[in-house]
């Protein structure tokens, strides 16, 4: 497992990303490595030669209620489809809440209807209302503004979870 600054993935990278996101993620195809916004950095894992785990991490800060928080947000995570169930994922999420605990996060964060699999893994589902940028395509189309369910959060440094209204201060991933 490695993680690597966006800005450093080689082109044969990209490609084998794309293709393993898109198995992934089959009712979003696209022909890029991501889907919105292109991620800061990426954890990528290998079998052998095999691409076989990827996720995007997008670091900024967002705002709730009053406070503003630094988050380290969870893009696109997937395992390929002959490596789910060996411990992959739960080994991903492991070494990205090691790598968050010595860095300047407050919280990981990410978008899943999966809500099972993460909170076996120290995440928290969080309803509120969000607003954001709505992105399609490369353009946006406005502000997004409604309440959400598949908000799952980890705490990293200490800080509890405020309430209030989540303004994603850019666009969700």
């Amino acid at each position: 497992m490695k993680i690597i600054a966006e800005i450093d993935i080689p082109p044969e990278t990209h490609a084998a990303i794309q293709l393993l996101r898109n198995a992934a993620f089959q009712d979003h195809q696209v022909n890029r490595s991501y889907f919105k916004q292109l991620p800061h950095s990426r954890m990528l894992t290998y079998s052998g030669e095999q691409l076989i785990g990827h996720m995007g991490l997008d670091y900024r800060v967002i705002r709730v209620g009053d406070a503003v928080l630094k988050i380290l947000g969870v893009i696109d995570f997937c395992v390929s489809e002959h490596a789910r169930g060996q411990g992959i994922g739960s080994s991903m999420l492991a070494t990205l809440s090691a790598y968050a605990k010595t860095r300047d996060v407050d919280f990981l964060m990410l978008m899943s209807e999966h809500t099972h699999f993460y909170c076996r893994h120290g995440f928290q589902q969080v309803t509120a209302h969000h607003s954001w940028l709505r992105l399609h395509e490369h353009q946006n189309y406005g502000i997004g503004f409604e309440p959400l369910n598949e908000l799952l959060i980890q705490p990293v440094s200490g800080l509890e979870w405020p309430s209030g209204h989540i303004d994603w201060l850019g666009y969700m991933f």
